[in-house]
């Protein structure tokens, strides 16, 4: 029999058929283990990454925050106003990121009675390190507390008061601030004889305003308490948990009734937004030492070339544990702020 000759196959080809066999083996072993465990045989639609967008999608759709920046910078003779689109419809919803989610329209400063102009002047003051702070949906209790407060008069919410936790009344009186703000008779029927709610006091004009003597009558009732019970130690062990003091004070568009020597100095946040008057503020850290943030926002009397005086010939190293102050609505200087900071380890942070 007479012999073949065999043709010698390129080395390419040999590395080609060995690639195919190993493709065939590892697919009969893919499938072969799936349906050992029984499961089907398409793959998850999460593996599949054809779908997804190859490049960032700030790069294809323009945010409105990169619109402005360019319109910013474009030159006077450019049309600015044409968007950066691409042909095309709207990128689907799971491609969009927070960075072009629409910014929230800027809060109108015209309207003072306004609860959006209420919520941007208390902002710094019900901030996320400032205690609790409302959110943005109310709580099922805070509702239950503000279905109470519109079907009870002022009488007969102050009869209800104790069984109502503080740290509730308290929420109940900044949601109050924002939205609707209450009354003398009811803020006088959620504080108690206290004079606050869980340590903090706000109080909104026109609506209601602080007595002349309201810090005076609560500390006289404390002294009379305190003198009325006996000072032994069987006494001190039943007395019970002691009246919380007064720490954040805020008067908004409400005029100052009292003298700044009537406050406790326990107070460390203090807030007078909105004044309609003037106010000496030169003895404040006399009066209250441990106030560590100070809000002085939106006081027309301190626009006043006057008013920018009083700001930097205030003794601000006196106030030795202020680390934030706030200034909008002011004209704040570089010389105001080395005022401010002057003697200071930490800066104070000027909202301005």
């Amino acid at each position: 029999m007479p012999l073949q000759r065999t043709v010698p196959q390129d080395a390419s080809e040999t590395s080609r058929q060995v690639n195919n066999i190993l493709r065939n083996l590892r697919g009969e072993q893919f499938r072969h283990s799936r349906n050992v465990q029984r499961v089907p045989a398409s793959l998850p639609t999460s593996l599949h990454v054809n779908n997804l967008p190859t490049l960032p999608i700030n790069l294809i759709y323009p945010t409105a925050e990169d619109g402005r920046r360019n319109a910013a910078a474009a030159p006077s003779g450019h049309d600015s106003t044409r968007h950066g689109r691409v042909a095309g419809p709207d990128p689907p919803r799971s491609w969009t990121t927070l960075s072009s989610s629409p910014k929230v329209r800027e809060v109108d400063l015209s309207d003072i009675n306004s609860h959006t102009w209420r919520k941007h002047a208390l902002d710094l003051v019900f901030s996320p390190g400032n205690a609790s702070t409302p959110g943005e949906f109310p709580t099922l209790a805070l509702l239950s507390l503000h279905v109470i407060l519109m079907e009870c008069s002022g009488y007969e919410l102050a009869e209800i008061r104790p069984y109502i936790p503080p740290h509730l009344r308290r929420a109940l009186m900044r949601h109050s601030a924002i939205n609707c703000p209450l009354s003398q008779i009811e803020l006088n029927a959620i504080c108690g004889e206290e004079g606050h709610a869980d340590g903090e006091l706000v109080v909104v004009g026109p609506h209601a305003t602080l007595r002349s003597d309201h810090f005076r009558r609560i500390h006289s009732s404390r002294e009379s308490e305190c003198a009325a019970e006996e000072s032994t130690w069987e006494s001190l062990a039943t007395q019970g948990s002691e009246p919380s003091a007064l720490f954040s004070l805020t008067l908004l568009s409400t005029p100052l009734t009292f003298a700044l020597s009537d406050l406790p100095p326990t107070i460390t946040c203090l807030a007078l937004i909105n004044i309609p008057k003037p106010v000496s503020l030169q003895r404040l850290p006399l009066y209250c030492p441990l106030v560590s943030l100070l809000d002085l926002s939106y006081n027309s009397w301190l626009i006043s070339a006057s008013g920018e005086k009083l700001l930097q010939d205030y003794p601000w190293t006196k106030l030795r544990y202020l680390k934030v102050l706030g200034l909008r609505g002011c004209h704040v200087t570089s010389t105001l702020l080395s005022q401010v900071n002057r003697g200071r380890w930490d800066d104070v942070d000027v909202i301005h």
